[in-house]
């Protein structure tokens, strides 16, 4: 067995050997995957701007029709956690992200209203079922002990990615809306063929007679405790694709305005993580998750006071340092608390608050800057923060607890 920590060795290649030790083969082609797709996001982040620039609707009809886009994301994901503990991680991935290709093409192919509003529900259901698949593929292939770090190198290759996308987004969409969609269905067949020749199936076997569905999982409390309060963190950071956009517009400034300030999340994501890589097998996740949550409504409360793209940038430094935490700690966090043969279904559980968030925060965020304006919209989303960190916290002896017993139960 190798050792948990490899010896010292000094610059570059020591600061990359402590972050890449003792990982398998296949998580580095799921990274590299994962990165080649990223590069391709463009049609959720700027889907509001589509709907109310070229197509001309107004901000509630779009939130409206993103709702639907939500909707299937909703219903996507406890879809992709079955397929991945039914059929398998590596089919269910690739099968999403085949199915999200499809999709894209065919929302910006259609023109009526009730048919854009088809095929969001359509991209929305493809989009999200590849998600339980990737984080069960990463709790298979690597050790608890080395999971954070995992799921850390994961979020930072995507948000490498991102961080291309962002730019080259709002060069895209100030030509043609078209070019989005096209580049990111390309990514996303890339993403498939990778995975489908070069990851093997990992899914353990199941015990003759044991449940192939959601009941056990939706019994366990500490589970949907979790998931609440993943809930309330998404919807809040989901506002950054959707009320932010709208805000930054607002203001006088255009798509690209909002690329360049959008660029800056995973810019700051790539070089927070030069550090948070070295230390994360060593912190207590449960406590930085509910610290980050907290971060992450400040930053977006701040977003009341700007104006201009260096102080919208400035605020999403500031949420951005808690989305590292919210979004690279969940996951192993999940992993930890789940039995190995469910891991599918526990991230369905999880991703379907990303989905009952993707479907929320249209319509509360758009609701609340059309109704009340941006302070109450802003002021809110740190009061969710808050309240989501306050359950973590509440949750600290029950993970504690489950940890210590799922380390004790021998390897499937």
């Amino acid at each position: 067995m190798s050792p948990v920590n490899p010896p010292p060795q000094r610059g570059l290649r020591g600061w990359w050997g402590g972050i890449s030790h003792d990982l398998p083969r296949p998580f580095w082609v799921l990274m590299a995957g994962s990165f080649v797709n990223r590069i391709g996001y463009l049609v959720e982040p700027f889907l509001a701007l589509y709907l109310v620039g070229p197509r001309g609707l107004t901000p509630s009809t779009a939130g409206v029709l993103i709702a639907c886009f939500g909707a299937g994301s909703f219903a996507s994901q406890p879809l992709g956690g079955y397929l991945a503990d039914r059929i398998g991680r590596r089919a269910t991935l690739v099968a999403g992200m085949v199915g999200s290709a499809v999709s894209f093409m065919l929302l910006a192919a259609v023109r009526d209203l009730w048919l854009i509003g088809a095929a969001a529900l359509l991209s929305g259901l493809a989009i999200d079922i590849y998600r339980p698949a990737v984080s069960a593929l990463v709790a298979d292939m690597v050790r608890p002990e080395h999971r954070a770090r995992a799921f850390a190198l994961l979020y930072w290759a995507i948000n490498l990615g991102v961080a291309v996308a962002g730019i080259t987004g709002g060069f895209l969409a100030a030509r043609s809306f078209w070019l989005l969609f096209l580049v990111d269905a390309l990514t996303c067949l890339g993403f498939a063929a990778l995975i489908a020749r070069l990851v093997p199936e990992t899914r353990p076997e199941r015990a003759p007679g044991a449940s192939t569905g959601y009941g056990p999982a939706l019994h366990d409390w500490l589970l949907l405790g979790i998931a609440a309060s993943t809930l309330l963190g998404a919807i809040v950071y989901l506002q950054s694709f959707i009320t932010l956009p709208i805000a930054v517009q607002a203001d006088g400034l255009g798509p690209e305005a909002y690329g360049l300030i959008y660029a800056v999340n995973p810019i700051v994501v790539i070089l927070s993580q030069i550090v948070v890589l070295r230390i994360i097998d060593r912190i207590t996740g449960v406590w930085v998750l509910a610290v980050s949550l907290v971060v992450m409504g400040i930053g977006f409360w701040l977003t009341a006071f700007a104006s201009s793209i260096p102080f919208f940038a400035l605020t999403v430094v500031v949420w951005t340092i808690g989305e590292v935490g919210f979004n690279a700690i969940g996951p192993a966090l999940v992993a930890d608390i789940a039995p190995a043969e469910m891991r599918g279904r526990y991230n369905g559980v999880i991703g379907s608050s990303y989905g009952a968030a993707a479907f929320l925060a249209p319509l509360v965020g758009t609701h609340l800057l059309d109704a009340y304006g941006e302070g109450v919209l802003w002021a809110s989303c740190l009061i969710a923060s808050v309240a989501a960190a306050a359950m973590i916290v509440a949750m600290v002896p029950a993970i504690a607890h489950r940890r210590a017993v799922n380390a004790a139960v021998p390897a499937g």
